[in-house]
């Protein structure tokens, strides 16, 4: 079902994909059982992630205290930055936020980020992501990306499909190690 929808993205020009929740919950089960202790105490990055709509983000959030995560940090480009020029309306998660700027959302990424109980219920989840602005529009190749790719231990994501070669070598250079879902005839990309 996932390639059906990669393949329907990818003849659609469309860039964006959100992969499903269970494929990620599969493909991370499968690094648990390799290595149980995989995630623990480690930085995981998502820099090709909307978070308010990331299933990626929702999947590392949902399960801070399991993986014993030390934080995570998911980051969106701007709406401006589409190709479609589309311009998505903010969520209410967004806009009910004192951190909300009508105009900023616009042209500038945002950054989320989990690492410690904000709603004093002791654990670590979705409800305690914690957001702001960046100063860019939130590019991977941006030095404010690449900043976040150095605290990182794991960059976790589904990059863009125009992207994906920059995008691995953008991750070798940085040599992280890394879980990339994308497209299967991105494994004869030399």
């Amino acid at each position: 079902m996932a390639i059906e929808h990669l393949g329907e993205a990818k003849r659609s020009r469309s860039d964006e994909f959100y992969t499903q929740y269970v494929d990620i919950e599969k493909e991370m089960n499968a690094y648990l059982d390799f290595d149980p202790m995989v995630f623990e105490n480690k930085t995981v990055l998502l820099p090709c992630d909307d978070p308010e709509w990331s299933n990626f983000t929702r999947y590392f959030a949902e399960n801070f205290d399991r993986l014993k995560l030390k934080k995570l940090i998911s980051t969106s480009y701007a709406p401006s930055t589409r190709a479609q020029g589309i311009i998505d309306q903010p969520t209410l998660f967004e806009v009910e936020s004192p951190n909300f700027d009508s105009e900023v959302t616009v042209s500038r990424g945002k950054i989320f980020i989990l690492q410690r109980d904000t709603t004093g219920d002791s654990r670590i989840n979705v409800d305690d992501l914690e957001w702001e602005y960046l100063e860019g529009d939130g590019d991977f190749r941006t030095s404010e990306v690449k900043k976040l790719r150095q605290e990182a231990d794991i960059i976790i994501t589904n990059p863009p499909f125009s992207l994906f070669r920059e995008f691995i070598d953008w991750i070798i250079q940085a040599n992280k190690k890394f879980v990339i879902i994308g497209n299967v005839n991105a494994i004869t990309y030399k």
